[in-house]
């Protein structure tokens, strides 16, 4: 186990490990002259010595056990600190693994699920770099400090814990009962889980009560209670026979000892007061025997915890480099085409190429995808896989050109299920074009990361997310030289000036969990406000005001012509409304472009383009 820890790759600092070991091998060994001193005592006692001369024995006793308490407080404060540190640097480790994957990755993954890796896995994996390595030492050392003293005692007194390996033996068989146990246990308390969560939301009661199932529902999870309770039982009973067994042993040992001592002091071999170090060794090597016994049960445990972050670790879909922006020399002049697709065809990958092994779980995922990567999550990944459940790639878009110039606003139409959102996911650099190339600002989309691409564009999604954090919080995330006047400058813009007036605490004031204490209009300008901040040169509207009344709309469309005029704007929407605003129309149908031009010329053409805007205009 330790080996696996070590091949993490973890920074260990071994000028700060040393003093450690060393003091917890001090608090192990220092115990054992208490006893030998203890029998020196008794003996001088014996042949008369008074109390004064008895003295200098019993005040190295009382610094022994002193010096044995510091060196066993130093190890265990340095050890926490260099011990959490070594934990926390895992999961620093894994929580930068986790924001490197592929968005379509996050789409298999169920959000609850990310949430335990980095949370109670994490700690299920702490003792490893804290009480297991102490433990392991002080036990071992302990061990080896008490069988000399013994031998130097008397050697006979070491065939006394022949006893100890009979008694691990039971213990081991015991704990064989409970590892086969602790499996069975997780996969319980996980189906629990998925039973409260699937039953209790709001949506869930619902459900559950519109289909009458209430006491289906209940008669299940009474099952999985019953299930648990025997679980629960079975390894309570298993603990107390490695109890008793271990507590037996050392009640013989003792009883052994004891014979020993008595037949040796008889023989004149050894002094009443060695036997009775001797006993007082039979409690001395409990507890560091029960320290190296003990350790079994949080190394398996742990092991399960790491078993599961090693998985992600080595992960070819988490960790990568294409995703985090990189230090770029300056490139070319801008160009005027800040947004080019040249015959670009897209496959989506099958749902494996994108999985993470203990953390994809297509059955509950994607609860947390909003926007444009809803649109582009689990039904594609399904059909990429096959009607046989083959992980087949599947092409969705083919030989897609258009451009966007600064200044001009470009407009995908198309029916739901066309490729819209795909597109979008591609111009921003989420996905990767199968063929075909994608120029932002001039320069191949291919030779940058997904966070240089970000560089240049700015989305407002039909589904703004908000951030649980006040207004200020939420609009200059990612503008770190924002400063109030710019915020309020940018709120303006879109049109919150009148509710920013109105708010008691003004750019302080909490939005609430995804913004929930502002409406979807207001929510969708605050978004606004963002791409105002951010300035990029590519703005791209993603069905942005899909959610509102036609009033609203007007609203949040006009806000976005203020902010568009020396932007490339690219909208992505079903309603005439939004449309008929752009200089340019492409109408996508089954993932190719069957129709472009100006929104007059299409109406006029008759195509599929009007036939859409006339059934968007009677619906």
């Amino acid at each position: 186990m330790f080996g696996r820890v070590l091949r993490l790759g973890l920074a260990i600092d071994w000028v700060r490990v040393l003093p450690i070991l060393a003091c917890t091998a001090l608090a192990a060994a220092l115990p054992v002259g208490v006893p030998v001193l203890l029998g020196r005592i008794i003996d001088a006692a014996l042949r008369g010595a008074g109390l004064f001369e008895l003295l200098p024995l019993l005040g190295l006793v009382v610094a022994l056990a002193v010096a044995a308490a510091l060196a066993e407080v130093l190890a265990n404060t340095l050890g926490a600190r260099v011990g959490y540190g070594l934990s926390w640097q895992l999961a620093r480790r894994l929580y930068g693994q986790l924001l490197r994957m592929p968005l379509l990755s996050y789409a298999t993954i169920n959000p609850g699920v990310l949430n335990s890796r980095l949370t109670n896995d994490m700690r299920m994996v702490d003792p490893l770099f804290t009480a297991v390595p102490l433990a392991t030492v002080h036990g071992w050392v302990g061990l080896a400090a008490v069988g000399i003293a013994l031998a130097l005692i008397n050697p006979w007194f070491l065939a006394a814990f022949a006893l100890v390996p009979l008694a691990l033996m039971a213990v081991r068989f015991a704990e064989g009962r409970i590892n086969a146990t602790i499996k069975d246990s997780y996969e319980i308390n996980a189906a629990v889980a998925s039973q409260i969560e699937s039953t209790t939301s709001g949506d869930a009661v619902s459900l559950v009560r519109q289909a009458r199932a209430t006491g289906a529902e209940e008669h299940r999870f009474a099952e999985l209670a019953d299930k648990s309770v025997a679980l629960a039982a079975r390894m309570d009973n298993w603990r107390a026979v490695i109890s008793a067994a271990y507590r037996l042993c050392f009640d013989l040992i003792t009883v052994l000892f004891l014979g020993i001592g008595v037949l040796l002091a008889s023989a004149g071999q050894i002094s009443i007061g060695s036997v009775v170090s001797a006993l007082f060794f039979v409690g001395l090597v409990r507890q560091p025997l029960g320290e190296v016994v003990g350790q079994r049960y949080p190394m398996i445990r742990a092991g399960m915890g790491l078993d599961r972050v090693e998985a992600v670790l080595q992960s070819e879909n988490t960790g990568l480099p294409t995703v985090v922006a990189a230090a770029r020399a300056p490139g070319p002049a801008p160009s005027a085409e800040v947004l080019a697709f040249d015959s670009v065809s897209y496959t989506y990958p099958g749902r494996d190429a994108v999985a993470v092994r203990t953390l994809s779980d297509v059955a509950s995922a994607s609860s947390g995808m909003t926007g444009f990567l809803a649109g582009i999550s689990l039904t594609r990944l399904n059909e990429a896989a096959g009607v046989d459940g083959q992980d087949q790639p599947s092409r969705f878009l083919n030989d897609i050109s258009f451009s966007v110039r600064r200044g001009e606003t470009v407009a995908i139409a198309g029916h739901s299920g066309s490729g819209k959102s795909t597109i979008i996911s591609l111009a921003c650099g989420s996905i990767r074009p199968s063929s075909g190339r994608i120029r932002v600002e001039g320069v191949d989309a291919s030779e940058l990361a997904e966070e240089d691409v970000w560089r240049s564009v700015s989305l407002v999604s039909q589904d703004v997310y908000l951030r649980d954090a006040t207004l200020r919080d939420n609009l200059s995330y990612g503008v770190g030289d924002a400063t109030d006047d710019r915020l309020t400058d940018a709120l303006h813009q879109a049109g919150l000036g009148e509710l920013l007036r109105q708010l008691p605490d003004g750019l302080g004031t909490m939005v609430g969990q995804r913004g929930k204490r502002f409406s979807g209009g207001e929510r969708q300008r605050v978004a606004i406000a963002r791409a105002v901040l951010r300035d990029r040169p590519l703005l791209i509207l993603d069905e942005a005001t899909s959610h509102l009344d036609a009033e609203r709309e007007e609203g949040i469309l006009d806000a976005i012509d203020t902010i568009a005029a020396n932007r490339a704007v690219l909208v992505v929407a079903h309603r005439a409304s939004a449309i008929e605003r752009a200089d340019r129309v492409v109408m996508i149908e089954h993932g190719s472009v069957v129709e472009h031009g100006t929104h007059a010329e299409l109406i006029a053409a008759s195509g599929r383009y009007a036939a859409m805007h006339r059934a968007s205009a009677t619906s």
